[in-house]
């Protein structure tokens, strides 16, 4: 993936983290209030927060107790410290949960309106375990500890992988939105000399280039030809693979169609040795396909041949929209079907 494009999105999620980890004490709750939107608004974030927290998580739970009691309590500071409150034991057992801590912080100082000094020091001391630490030390323990934890988390999985898969979605939504015509078009008269599935696929590689994607074109591998093989400066591949689902194609066809395009982007990975591939389904069926695979961060995805190949569907359809169409109209295809049509499969 382009360098730049990484670095410039890491540079805005360090400067959205920097103005809550230097604001006044006093704007904090805002603060987080205003992060936490930003961050389940923005897509290349708002994946990693569905992920962690869907995770079960001791440490998150745990702090949201802290909160939910004082609440029910009412308790409130006084000048001889807290004797109302004992925080308990800090309990992330791994990094995820650490993260999932993390995040549960930022959510309870957002959520608290006005800002709260008493739950403010509750939460330090839960993190420091000291029962009697003052609000500047506290609010600095929260900024050190839950803010700087959950930016490291974040960054550290801010990865190509994020990336493209970003700038799927938005490729997906502009299709749907703009270009169902233009696509319909482009599937049956061709481009560039392509046609069908190869030509829609040529429409997406037009679409990557132009977000500033680096990458070079690689010639077939050992188990064919994939509609999109790229491969960025440090060497990794990445490995999209488009499959057309015409207006006229029966529910049977479909199946095979998709149980052929998992497996075409696992063999493919297996050949460039990655872990991960891309299937991106243009349908231009009026029913509604429901595939019914896993989700991690928010992404759709199957296991197949020990590899992850994640999922995008892009209706082209004239109308109605996949949206609008009700479960008498939908297509469903499980992920056992997937896997056991792929011995009876072929392009």
């Amino acid at each position: 993936m382009d360098p730049e494009l990484l670095q410039r999105t890491r540079y805005i999620l360090r400067a959205r983290f920097r103005r809550t980890q230097t604001c006044p004490t006093a704007m904090l709750q805002s603060t987080c209030e205003q992060l936490l939107q930003w961050l389940t608004s923005t897509p290349v974030t708002a994946a990693q927060i569905h992920g962690i927290k869907t995770r079960p998580s001791a440490a998150a739970e745990a702090v949201r107790t802290i909160a939910a009691d004082l609440k029910s309590r009412n308790l409130e500071n006084t000048s001889g410290g807290i004797p109302f409150y004992t925080p308990v034991s800090y309990s992330a057992s791994n990094i995820e949960d650490h993260a999932a801590m993390c995040l549960a912080v930022l959510e309870t100082l957002a959520q608290t309106k006005p800002f709260d000094p008493f739950l403010t020091r509750c939460l330090a001391e839960h993190l420091n375990q000291d029962d009697h630490i003052k609000i500047d030390d506290a609010v600095q323990v929260l900024r050190d500890v839950a803010l700087d934890g959950l930016f490291e988390h974040l960054d550290e999985h801010l990865d190509s992988r994020n990336i493209l898969l970003i700038l799927l979605q938005k490729y997906k939504q502009r299709s749907e939105w703009f270009r169902r015509d233009r696509l319909r078009r482009v599937a049956g008269d061709g481009l560039e000399g392509k046609l069908g599935e190869r030509a829609l696929a040529a429409d997406l590689y037009e679409y990557l280039l132009d977000q500033s994607v680096e990458f070079f074109v690689e010639p077939a591998s050992g188990a064919g030809e994939a509609d999109i093989v790229l491969r960025e400066p440090n060497g990794k591949y990445i490995v999209v693979d488009a499959k057309y689902i015409k207006a006229e194609d029966a529910p049977s066809e479909v199946k095979r169609k998709l149980a052929s395009g998992f497996h075409q982007v696992a063999r493919y990975c297996d050949d460039y040795n990655e872990p991960a591939g891309y299937l991106v389904a243009y349908s231009e069926s009026r029913r509604r396909l429901a595939v019914e695979l896993a989700e991690s961060d928010g992404w759709r995805l199957l296991p197949a041949g020990g590899k992850l190949i994640y999922f995008v569907e892009i209706g082209i359809a004239d109308s109605p929209s996949a949206s609008k169409l009700g479960r008498a109209d939908e297509i469903v295809v499980s992920a056992e079907e997937l896997i056991a049509r792929h011995s009876h499969n072929e392009d």
